[in-house]
């Protein structure tokens, strides 16, 4: 196997946070501490790694160490605590837990990753590298205290941001097919002639508390455009939409058991409770294959409204991490230069 020397500091520790909804603060967080001198060697690709994965979370216990170029930012907000790596084998998710991350990992750098002692997870059928989460709620966790992403996660040579690759439909469908085992997912990629399918999902809760168990405070809104032509909406957008009308016949309940009333009925309540939300715009490929474009509520380009002749049809192609949830193809733009218009 070929290995890659490269100087840096190995002290093996693990810590573990929860997943939470989030608002991403944008800024330095500090330059991590320049590790002592050692003698590394890169002993498995992402997709060995990936491989190792078996349908539930693996604690790695021995000497796994990964490279890969940096794919992502987080400048634009659309992606927030999180890296993606890719080497010639595919692409993963590195949960590092800071925002800001652009100040620090520059695309195009390598980044090492000292696998032992953190853990290889999946959500939704993405696979990730983090912490252990104790609560049990996710198979993986931030790597969010500074020790700890010091002892795991070291920054190599700066080099050229990678091409991405152009992925057909077919292969498209066959991954989706291969969930986390394709060596797509998490790996940049242009998608071409995509056209706009007039349909939205996005998730709104009643109330501020996200974490209610109640099953009738929930508005989705879904199968048809309903009024959205921004890429996602923060809180301010989203009170716009709340007194455009459009929704106002939306019912709230949960998945099939609408028993909560409609949009009208709630409106001050949810105009109170206001949030910035995700919306997953809907486009496909010349085939049918629908591929959903999930936007955060927090991104810098979330309010801004999609362009008119994508609304009316015309083609684009999509460049951004090409990710995969519970068997839909998702896809996540870097910054809005990802969207072009080709006809």
């Amino acid at each position: 196997m070929k290995k890659l020397i490269y100087s840096i500091a190995i002290i093996l520790s693990f810590a573990a946070v929860s997943c939470q909804e989030w608002e991403p603060v944008m800024g330095n967080q500090g330059e991590p501490a320049e590790p002592a001198p050692q003698t590394i060697q890169v002993n498995t690709t992402i997709a060995q790694l990936k491989a190792m994965y078996a349908g539930k979370p693996v604690h790695i216990d021995n000497d796994v160490i990964i490279s890969g170029k940096i794919i992502s930012s987080d400048a634009s907000g659309n992606i927030y605590r999180s890296l993606y790596i890719q080497d010639e084998t595919g692409g993963i998710e590195v949960k590092i837990g800071n925002s800001g991350l652009y100040n620090d990992y520059l695309v195009g750098q390598t980044l090492y990753v000292n696998c032992q002692g953190l853990v290889l997870g999946n959500y939704g059928g993405m696979l990730q590298i983090g912490a252990d989460d104790p609560t049990g709620e996710y198979e993986t966790a931030y790597i969010d205290v500074k020790s700890l992403i010091n002892s795991h996660v070291f920054k190599g040579e700066k080099g050229s941001p990678l091409a991405p690759q152009v992925v057909s439909e077919e292969e498209l469908k066959n991954a989706l097919k291969s969930s986390y085992k394709s060596p797509y997912f998490g790996k940049l990629v242009t998608l071409n002639g995509l056209t706009y399918a007039k349909e939205i999902f996005v998730l709104i809760y009643l109330d501020s508390n996200k974490d209610k168990k109640a099953s009738s405070n929930r508005l989705f809104l879904s199968d048809q455009q309903w009024g959205v032509d921004t890429w996602a909406f923060s809180a301010n957008q989203m009170k716009k939409y709340l007194f455009s009308g459009v929704w106002d016949s939306a019912k709230i309940g949960n998945s099939g058991d609408y028993n909560y009333g409609t949009v009208q009925d709630h409106l001050n309540e949810l105009y109170q409770n206001a949030a910035a939300y995700a919306v997953s715009q809907y486009f496909k490929m010349p085939g049918g294959t629908e591929v959903q474009v999930r936007t955060s509520g927090y991104a810098k380009f979330s309010d801004q409204k999609i362009d008119s002749s994508i609304l009316n049809g015309a083609k684009v192609s999509l460049t951004g991490i090409l990710t995969n949830y519970n068997g839909a193809a998702q896809f996540t733009l870097i910054d809005i230069d990802g969207v072009k218009i080709t006809n």
